[in-house]
């Protein structure tokens, strides 16, 4: 069973977002796949409950004192993989969530205060010993994804290729429950998660 922690200390990098179009696209890969909401907000929960019953992705939500017994359920149940949904502006949650992780995500708008704000993101994923890597967020078109990557590359952070862009099907997808995939399976923001999760299976030998 493999770990992937989607964490970013500055709310709005779009975390939630990620992690649910992350965990269709696993599922839609036949992996078995577990979705853990530690947000107080219970956004990733919530979207799954407004999924149809035959829809609805293995998820609960959950304070981070109970992951250690979470994750041990997934994978006595056999699970491939957990995604796990984090709260911004939590240190100790997040640097727990790193410690059990085997690969952090960490999504990242290219943005003056997002770019300033993802440095102590990294830190915790560095003081934790788990690989990481930012994967830009909501992109505008113009240059600014990629002076964004130039930016945190010299900082020492890893980027990864695939960019998601600023695109109304994210937005679209979730309102009744769905993913871009669902929503629009042949467009480019489901291309975009396919880009993504290809890599994330790479790094993490899924």
């Amino acid at each position: 069973m493999k770990i992937l922690a989607i964490v970013a200390q500055k709310g709005g990098s779009g975390k939630t977002t990620l992690a649910v179009h992350m965990a269709v696209c696993a599922c839609r890969q036949n992996l078995r796949t577990a979705l853990i909401d530690l947000d107080p907000q219970g956004s990733a929960h919530d979207w799954n409950e407004s999924r149809e019953d035959r829809d609805k992705l293995d998820a609960v939500k959950a304070g981070s004192g109970h992951l250690a017994a979470l994750l041990k359920q997934a994978q006595a149940a056999g699970a491939d993989l957990v995604i796990i949904d984090t709260a911004p502006h939590s240190d100790s949650a997040a640097a727990l969530v790193a410690q059990f992780s085997d690969f952090i995500l960490m999504p990242c708008r290219p943005a003056r205060f997002d770019l300033k704000a993802i440095g102590s993101t990294a830190q915790i994923a560095k003081l934790a010993r788990t690989p990481a890597a930012v994967v830009i967020n909501a992109a505008p078109r113009g240059r600014l994804a990629e002076e964004a990557r130039a930016a945190l590359e010299e900082q020492g952070i890893v980027v990864v290729d695939p960019v998601l862009q600023q695109r109304a099907a994210y937005s679209h997808a979730v309102i009744d429950g769905r993913s871009v995939h669902e929503y629009e399976p042949d467009g480019k923001a489901a291309a975009e998660i396919d880009a993504l999760f290809a890599y994330v299976r790479q790094v993490m030998n899924i």
